[in-house]
């Protein structure tokens, strides 16, 4: 009798603890649960929090770059303008639009680099020499000084020269009407330009 009441006894015991195992097992477990690295065998909750949160942020990122790439504004354009001349031989006002504001600079880069295609095209011509290199540009009290290159005296005749001389003032002028301005070569005053020797009026006309 001893033999058999030890041995209900120790069955006892294990059936009780195999289904306390099994109850407290069950009371952690969620089919919602992930295993991780962390938590292999449970799983967690708060790694999949996370990874929704960092997706949420990664997506709010995205929407405000999209956000920024349009409300960029515009480049703001500025007009610049240089005198060519027109079929009828008259000095007409020549507009570009560039992302600088106007200079005198810009305006004489404009100027010597002469007239495009579709201007061309249209009747309207430089009497300046190609190749011809701003050297500087000098404001001195109440006078602008524009220092040239030697090749804006070559080639043509008294007319062509006498044009030119007078294209360069008139987009000086459009920018700086009340400043005398006096035509260097070289870094010296001109007093005589090209090949038949054309006076040249200081400050220009």
């Amino acid at each position: 009798m001893n033999t058999f009441f030890k041995t209900f006894f120790i069955c006892l015991v294990v059936t009780f603890g195999f289904l306390a195992y099994k109850f407290f097992s069950m009371a952690g477990y969620s089919p919602e649960l992930t295993v991780t690295k962390s938590n292999p065998i449970f799983g967690t909750h708060t790694e999949v929090q996370n990874e929704d949160i960092f997706d949420n942020k990664v997506n709010e990122s995205a929407e405000q770059k999209k956000e920024e790439v349009i409300e960029k504004p515009k480049q703001q354009k500025y007009t610049h303008t240089c005198y060519f001349y027109s079929v009828s031989g008259s000095l007409t006002p020549v507009n570009r639009e560039l992302s600088k504001k106007q200079s005198i600079e810009s305006a004489i880069t404009l100027l010597l680099k002469g007239p495009t295609i579709p201007e061309t095209k249209k009747g309207i011509y430089s009497e300046i020499p190609a190749n011809v290199d701003l050297i500087s540009v000098k404001r001195i009290d109440k006078s602008i000084i524009v220092d040239l290159s030697s090749n804006f005296g070559n080639g043509g005749g008294t007319k062509s020269v006498e044009n030119r001389v007078k294209q360069l003032a008139k987009t000086v002028r459009n920018i700086e009407p009340n400043k005398n301005i006096y035509l260097h070569i070289n870094g010296k005053e001109v007093e005589y330009l090209g090949g038949d020797g054309v006076y040249i009026k200081q400050p220009l006309e």
